[in-house]
């Protein structure tokens, strides 16, 4: 009789395999997760596509785009420390403003438009907008940040109220840290009509793309200090800000700063950024919608943030 002979692997074929597994596994998750990021990164662009047309519709609705942000503090722009002073009412930002139009009209009945919005969540107010401030807001949420979840109720869409160099703002704290601009199309009590954007609405940002929005628990002196979507803009003497607007300042994706453990308050105003590899959308004035890359030439970037200086010349091309 001849032996029989167990069937089955050795130690080393099973090493073989595991280490062949393993090298697939490795080869296959980088395409994977591309996969995954270009989903998000598709998703977070139709979130922009949604609110440039709740925009446009609000504008054919009311005949002008929303005020970035309202209050009783009228923008001087022969006076550079319009926003140094303290609002007696600071009122509802765009993001609250264009709900109706974002079919979020149950939402939007539940703030009081007459009351006071908080800016920065330690601000006291009487109350009546303080649960819903308090509440997320997907359709304001880019999936592919992961500061943005269903128990926080930041921003990742900007209004973008002008841009240019530092110091060129309209008015802003002694660092230049907290700035306003009044150039864009979206900004403290605007009422921007298209006949206003005459550099081209396909020429001109609307609205962009931000990781900047400060989170509780950034600030480590001050943990309970966070902005929402649904946050007004601040006048202060010291401490202005425009809550749900930005400035083509800094370039794109220009600061480490992370909102969940850094004090982004001085960094909001100034850049736009995502958590795309390159770059961040924009939704253009004409409601298109572009990926503008970090590397674009700073200049350039400036100008697409401003309305009506006539550049760049020949429009803008992605």
């Amino acid at each position: 009789m001849q032996p029989q002979r167990s069937v089955g692997f050795t130690l080393v074929e099973l090493l073989v395999v595991i280490t062949i597994i393993g090298i697939l596994i490795a080869l296959l998750l980088p395409a994977v997760q591309s996969a995954r990021e270009a989903a998000r990164r598709m998703q977070c662009g139709n979130n922009l596509k949604q609110i440039g047309l709740a925009l446009h519709n609000y504008q054919a609705a009311l005949g002008s785009f929303p005020p970035g942000g309202v209050s009783d503090i009228a923008l001087e722009t022969s006076n550079p420390n319009w926003c140094l002073v303290n609002a007696q009412i600071n009122q509802a930002p765009w993001t609250v403003l264009i709900l109706p139009y974002l079919e979020e009209s149950s939402r939007f009945d539940q703030f009081v438009l007459e009351s006071k919005f908080k800016s920065t969540a330690d601000q006291a107010t009487n109350g009546d907008n303080d649960a819903e401030y308090a509440r997320a807001n997907n359709r304001y949420q880019c999936p592919s940040d992961p500061n943005s979840r269903s128990d926080v109720p930041n921003l990742n869409y900007f209004g973008v109220q002008g841009g240019g160099a530092p110091g060129s703002q309209s008015c802003g704290n002694s660092a230049g840290t907290r700035v306003y601009y009044h150039k864009g199309v979206l900004f403290h009590n605007s009422a921007t009509r298209f006949r206003n954007i005459t550099d081209g609405s396909a020429s001109v940002f609307l609205v962009g793309e931000s990781k900047y929005c400060q989170l509780a628990g950034g600030i480590a002196s001050q943990a309970s200090v966070y902005v929402s979507w649904a946050a007004s803009n601040k006048l202060s003497p010291a401490v202005p800000l425009p809550c749900s607007q930005s400035a083509a300042v800094q370039p794109i994706n220009g600061s480490p700063d992370n909102p969940a453990r850094d004090n982004t308050l001085h960094t909001q105003s100034l850049f736009f950024g995502s958590q795309h590899p390159g770059g961040c959308n924009f939704a253009m004035s004409d409601g298109s919608v572009h990926f503008v890359g970090e590397s674009i030439d700073l200049l350039l970037y400036r100008h697409l943030a401003v309305r009506d200086d006539g550049l760049p010349v020949g429009g803008f091309t992605p």
